[in-house]
């Protein structure tokens, strides 16, 4: 009867198709493989993936000769931890936690530093290392290392650099002198406080090396500040320039508070009359420049009310929606022959807070709790929209591109069946298939997958696993690195991670059932096509059940290379 069967299954097989198509209920398909994620939100200091799941037998595969090369150090220095890859100053580098002799014949790892710096050189042939650390480090308090991984990390043509979140402003200043006035003041005033630009900065740490930082201040931008003009002081700067003014940048406006002005700015000699009224060194006002001004010179200031009157010396908060101001003092003087007598009034938050959003339009707070959180403005410059941050350089892909084709790696905790061979047996409807520890040792091969889409666009369904066809004289086990790909002299470039372990939860036991359910669907086949695609997910299922529980049985040393390689090439 089981002749008969097996003859009629011949016959049916120039008539029915063989492709393969998904025959998992959504009850039982296992998730997809998990890929190593590319958002950088936080630094990380690697910490190697839980066990993956059990990839789904692919549907389509892509066969093609592959030439597989390790390259091998004769001193064993290897490395393993690769937690990020960028390109600086047209090169490739690497970050490797660890770094370790290896004793192929032994097959054993001595640790000899940390935080390895690692640098690829233009054939792919060499791994340089340019500085690591020696191991009893603690990485996470270690400079280059934890900028290198920061998420805001910005890379430059000659440097890297991370902007921190403080920008400052100075308001640099000459002194000068003028023409002395006959004046009734007891203090003649000679010389005062010429501002005259406000340079903006960006606080950075940086480097050109990758290992030495420093902290540094670029200019970002240098605003032109009203002159003064003695004989005809038509801005804020008066006839002398002010003894006091603050400068504050909020929304895209420059903002000048707490101007503090002179007699000189009512009076050019310096006299005033006995009968005029009090002086005050606050004039009420504050002004405001758009910062959208191209130029750069501030020339259009408009002059708005303080909410609070005249006064100077009161305080500037801002929680990035609002600005608040209380406080300050009224400066005045009158005259009582024969001296200019002066008073003094201060101003607490108990006399009032106001806030504004707009610059403009001022709004007396009903509780201080607002204004209480909110930073103070002082001698640092409080940035908000007007000088955005330099968005940081994005993370490398894990996938390269190839001959306009591109390609990524399944990155598995275990090796994944030998499909192609699985796929002959199937075509010869046999359902008897041994695994040995020669395909364990040689399972790298089958996961690379290409597709012709770009992957920011491309489904899971345009990933094509591509399956070797001709023998793999090269060694390149399942656990042979994480998920990088580079690419140099049209070949492909995977580093041998020696951190990588075996790790399982369920997975043999996963992959055990799923074969012995796919067995029974196979004897109870009629047609077939029935036939091949149960056999062939039997054969899958059952081959990797296979390969888990030898690894299980051997550990992870038995599969370590027989070489001290660092790196393999994949000629396609």
């Amino acid at each position: 009867m089981k002749k008969l069967f097996f003859l009629i299954l011949l016959i049916l097989v120039i008539i029915f198709s063989c492709k393969k198509v998904n025959i998992l209920s959504p009850v039982h398909i296992p998730p997809p493989t998990a890929f190593p994620s590319e958002s950088d939100e936080e630094a990380s200091i690697p910490d190697y993936p839980n066990p993956s799941p059990l990839p789904l037998p692919p549907e389509e595969t892509e066969e093609k000769p592959i030439e597989i090369n390790p390259e091998i150090v004769q001193d064993g220095t290897v490395f393993g931890g690769f937690s990020k890859r960028f390109r600086y100053k047209n090169e490739w580098y690497v970050l490797a936690a660890n770094e370790y002799k290896y004793d192929p014949d032994k097959k054993q790892l001595n640790r000899t530093g940390k935080g390895a710096v690692l640098k690829i050189t233009d054939d792919g042939n060499t791994i340089i290392k340019i500085h690591s650390l020696s191991p009893n480090e603690d990485l996470s308090k270690v400079q280059y290392w934890t900028n290198l991984h920061s998420p805001k990390l910005i890379i430059d043509t000659d440097r890297v650099y991370i902007e921190l979140t403080n920008r400052s402003y100075e308001v640099p200043y000459k002194d000068i002198t003028f023409e002395i006035k006959p004046s009734n003041f007891k203090d003649t005033l000679y010389d005062t406080e010429y501002y005259y630009e406000v340079r903006t900065y960006r606080h950075s740490v940086s480097s050109d090396t990758l290992i030495n930082w420093q902290d540094l201040k670029d200019i970002d931008k240098i605003y032109k500040l009203p002159e003064t003009n003695y004989n005809n002081p038509n801005n804020w700067q008066g006839r002398i320039g002010c003894t006091r003014i603050e400068i504050v940048f909020f929304k895209d406006k420059l903002y000048a508070f707490n101007r503090w002005y002179s007699v000189y700015d009512l009076s050019p000699t310096g006299y005033r009359d006995p009968n005029d009224k009090i002086f005050t060194t606050s004039d009420g006002y504050y002004y405001v420049n758009d910062l959208n001004d191209s130029s750069l010179e501030l020339k259009t200031w408009t002059t708005n009310q303080n909410p609070f009157g005249s006064r100077d010396g009161y305080d500037i908060k801002t929680d990035g929606k609002k600005l608040y101001v209380t406080g300050g003092v009224s400066n005045w003087y009158y005259y009582n022959a024969p001296y200019w007598k002066y008073g003094v009034k201060y101003f607490d938050k108990s006399y009032g807070i106001w806030s504004t959003e707009d610059g403009k339009n001022w709004v007396k707070e009903t509780s201080s709790a607002n204004y209480d959180a909110a930073d103070y403005i002082g001698d640092e410059m409080i940035a908000m929209s007007s000088l955005p941050q330099t968005p940081p350089t994005p993370s490398e892909p894990s996938y390269t591109l190839l001959n306009g084709k591109y390609y990524r790696t399944l990155n598995l905790t275990y090796p994944i069946p030998p499909i192609k061979e699985i796929m002959d047996t199937v075509d010869k409807f046999e359902t008897n298939f041994t695994i040995t520890e020669e395909h364990i040792r040689k399972s790298g091969s089958y996961q690379l997958q290409v597709s012709d889409i770009s992957p920011d666009k491309a489904q899971e369904s345009d990933w094509i696993s591509i399956v070797p066809n001709n023998d793999i004289t090269s060694f390149i086990g399942w656990e042979s690195g994480g998920g990088y790909l580079f690419t140099f002299n049209n070949k492909i470039v995977r580093l041998v991670d020696y951190d990588r372990e075996f790790k399982l939860n369920t997975q043999y036991e996963t992959a055990l059932n799923l074969s012995e359910k796919y067995y029974a669907l196979l004897i109870k086949a009629k047609t077939m096509e029935d036939y091949k695609k149960y056999d062939y997910y039997f054969l899958y299922y059952k081959s990797m059940s296979d390969m888990i529980k030898m690894i299980k049985d051997k550990g992870n040393d038995y599969f370590l290379p027989d070489k001290a390689y660092t790196h393999y090439t994949f000629e396609l």
